[in-house]
């Protein structure tokens, strides 16, 4: 907004052109995690805002909540650089939401430990409570917040129908159509999916933030094509104008979680927390839907997908069968024990996962991309 208020001010054009705005958003939301994290890191660090049970007396421990900071990073660079139409609207109400949910879990926590340190609670009884707040008050949340914002969206949002872009189809030769009575529930069961899976998926250092950051140059990508009348018909894809708003958003999700990577690489100083976990991920996947590449998720998302079916199918196995599908879930926690005799101490195990993983995730955004450019 501010940045669209300095064009109107000036009549520079610069100030209006969107590649400017995203790159701005990028680079505000870099400078100000980078200035504001080591601040944030010793403020957590005072308040004891740990959920580890166990920690070295000779050392400090590291925070959780580092997500909180991200949300409200992103939140300043989207006001700046992003022109509020009913795109962003939906995605920032999305954004605060989930991250409050996250961050009313991330506090649970950080208090049930402290009980637990205080010998008020025990260890056993701890670890039973290590999840904060229910799962079922969660879930409530989560399909609550969604389905209000999906309302919202379907109202305001006038390219958003309820049709379906299939992957390796073009939408003019089957595009399948839901209508509002089963697409609204769809929109709140995809927020709350990607959500739940980006959360599981935050279970190593540094290994949530390149999925996250993936998804939000696709969706960056897509948003700034699809909302461009010129190119989204040269390409043949939809045009949606307004969409091209949620480029700038993107880009400074991307500069916020480039920036966190340097305080998160292993050994992390902080970490995300539910906040950052299921804030983000609960906006990406109303990102998504917006752009009108929800079936996309499960590729360009493949990591995120990957970890929520682990635990999804390691609880339906054992509950149906008695016998477990994988060493351990989420997934990141199989190849730990799968090749703990393989890659020597701990942390070169953990470094081998993650970055095995990371490069899953660069290749399944080529690929994305590509499909969806070249293919719908």
């Amino acid at each position: 907004m501010l940045s669209i208020w300095l064009y109107e001010t000036t009549g520079n054009g610069l100030f209006e052109g969107r590649l400017f705005r995203a790159g701005g958003a990028a680079l505000l939301s870099i400078f100000l995690v980078m200035i504001f994290m080591p601040k944030f890191i010793r403020f957590l660090q005072n308040l004891d805002a740990t959920s580890d049970f166990e920690e070295d007396p000779n050392t400090k421990a590291t925070p959780i909540l580092g997500g909180l900071l991200l949300v409200i990073v992103t939140i300043i660079s989207s006001l700046v650089f992003a022109q509020m139409n009913s795109y962003v609207v939906s995605t920032l109400i999305i954004l605060v939401l989930y991250a409050t949910v996250g961050a009313i879990d991330d506090i649970a926590k950080i208090y049930n430990k402290r009980l637990a340190a205080k010998g008020l609670l025990s260890k056993a009884d701890y670890m039973a409570k290590a999840d904060g707040i229910s799962a079922t008050l969660r879930l409530t949340l989560y399909f609550t917040f969604s389905l209000i914002v999906a309302v919202f969206a379907y109202k305001f949002i006038p390219e958003l129908k309820g049709y379906l872009h299939v992957p390796f189809i073009k939408p003019e030769t089957w595009s399948p159509y839901l209508p509002n009575y089963l697409f609204i529930p769809f929109i709140s069961f995809v927020i709350t999916a990607t959500a739940n899976g980006t959360n599981f998926t935050d279970g190593l250092d540094s290994l949530v933030s390149v999925p996250i950051i993936t998804s939000m140059i696709f969706i960056g990508c897509v948003a700034y094509l699809c909302g461009n009348t010129i190119f989204a018909d040269y390409l043949s894809i939809s045009y949606l104008p307004g969409v091209d708003e949620l480029f700038p958003v993107a880009t400074g999700v991307i500069g916020a979680f480039l920036a966190y990577l340097w305080f998160n690489s292993p050994p992390a100083e902080i970490y995300l927390g539910d906040a950052g976990s299921i804030g983000f991920g609960g906006m990406i996947g109303i990102m998504f839907i917006l752009i009108q590449a929800e079936l996309f998720i499960p590729i360009i998302g493949v990591i995120i997908i990957a970890e929520s079916l682990s635990v999804v199918i390691q609880i339906a196995s054992f509950k149906l069968t008695g016998k477990r599908v994988f060493l351990c879930a989420p997934l990141h926690h199989h190849f730990q024990f799968k090749w703990k005799n393989k890659f020597g101490n701990k942390s070169m195990l953990n470094s081998k996962i993650v970055w095995r993983f990371h490069m899953v995730s660069l290749i399944a955004l080529i690929f994305g991309l590509t499909i969806f450019f070249k293919v719908n």
